[in-house]
């Protein structure tokens, strides 16, 4: 028996922080990766019925399935800008706000659109620093041409994506004022940029910026902010796995490949089916953290808790596997392990609701 575990108790825990952070303007819950592995719609239902009515996406499909299951007044918006003609015939279909961070993509869109006979709601994503999608601060003539030219389109945003608003405040700052420069100029020039927003949900929580008219959470609905933990966010996510092994090991046994572990002395180990393929054990920051991280990272101890008690993992996380320590610890096959993991790592397992 295994199992990712979501505890929506938390999950309204954490929204009630966000609310209280945003203080007063329009929540935006990211739901790309599947809600950040905790489930696309039992975590969108979960969150309409706590009020929240803006929804974004970064898949076509996710928009569509959204639409299909009952999802007909919220907003729904796309974060990824496409020209590509299959996936705007698709938002368009389902009344998703489209994001424009290209000359071309407004061009298509606008086509798209105009063949309809419809007007398109989209948002301008300004690209300040990130460098995958939206137009560079100086190409504001082209930004120009979608309200002079496009008479199909509707902006009814303007956004951007901080690139590391979790480790670095100095730069996120100077990002944020870009795009203020940026929504100054349009205003200048005559044009409404709608609804803008910037703030995600490592810098609404860490640092006293400006809410600009909405915010988009993602990782501060799960608690998984990367760095220290913040005051009124909980972790959610965690697997719950039975033993299925336990047994006696002497000293001098070597347990594990390559990086083994040998016993130092008489060891009561436990085995678990579970491993860094179903997401524990895994850092998705990993690759972003400085080298003095990662080897501190390696260093943890990693552990599950059964019977209450912590039972330290022996030697690395297999792919499949996870070996423990529970020389201490009365319990036998069958008894449960909560191994903790960010529900964006795990594949391969059910999720269960509580």
């Amino acid at each position: 028996m295994k199992n990712l575990v979501i505890d929506l108790r938390v999950v309204r825990n954490n929204l009630r922080a966000i609310k209280d952070r945003a203080e007063g303007v329009t929540v935006i819950a990211d739901l790309s990766a599947n809600a950040g592995g905790m489930g696309l719609l039992p975590v969108a239902q979960f969150l309409r019925d706590e009020g929240i009515r803006s929804f974004a996406v970064s898949d076509t499909e996710d928009a569509k399935l959204l639409r299909q299951n009952g999802f007909q007044k919220e907003q729904i918006m796309m974060l990824r800008s496409t020209a590509d003609p299959n996936e705007i015939s698709e938002l368009l279909s389902h009344g998703v706000v489209c994001t424009v961070g290209s000359y071309d993509a407004a061009v298509a869109i606008n086509g798209i659109a105009e063949s309809r006979k419809v007007i398109a709601d989209v948002q301008v994503i300004i690209d300040t620093g990130l460098g995958v999608y939206g137009f560079q601060p100086t190409e504001l003539d082209k930004v120009a041409a979608i309200y002079k030219y496009m008479s199909s389109l509707k902006v009814v945003g303007t956004f951007t994506t901080f690139s590391a608003s979790w480790r670095n405040k100095k730069l996120t700052i100077s990002q944020l004022d870009k795009l203020n420069s940026v929504l100054d100029r349009i205003i200048d020039m005559g044009y409404e940029p709608g609804a803008a927003h910037a703030c995600d949900s490592a810098a609404l929580f860490k640092y006293n910026f400006e809410l600009m008219d909405a915010v988009r959470v993602d990782t501060a609905l799960s608690g998984r902010i990367p760095g220290k933990t913040i005051q009124g966010l909980a972790r959610v996510g965690y697997i719950e796995a039975g033993l299925e092994e336990v047994g006696w090991h002497p000293k001098g046994h070597t347990i594990g490949s390559e990086r083994g572990f040998v016993t130092k002395a008489a060891t009561k180990i436990g085995i678990l089916s579970v491993g860094y393929y179903h997401g524990f054990g895994v850092d998705r920051y990993i690759v972003e953290r400085s080298l003095f991280d990662i080897v501190r990272w390696r260093r943890k101890t990693t552990y599950v808790r059964i019977n209450g008690h912590k039972a330290n993992v022996l030697g690395s996380v297999g792919l499949m596997h996870t070996i423990v320590d529970v020389t201490s610890i009365d319990c036998t096959v069958g008894d449960i392990a909560v191994m903790d993991v960010d529900p964006v790592n795990v594949k391969g397992l059910p999720i269960v609701y509580r």
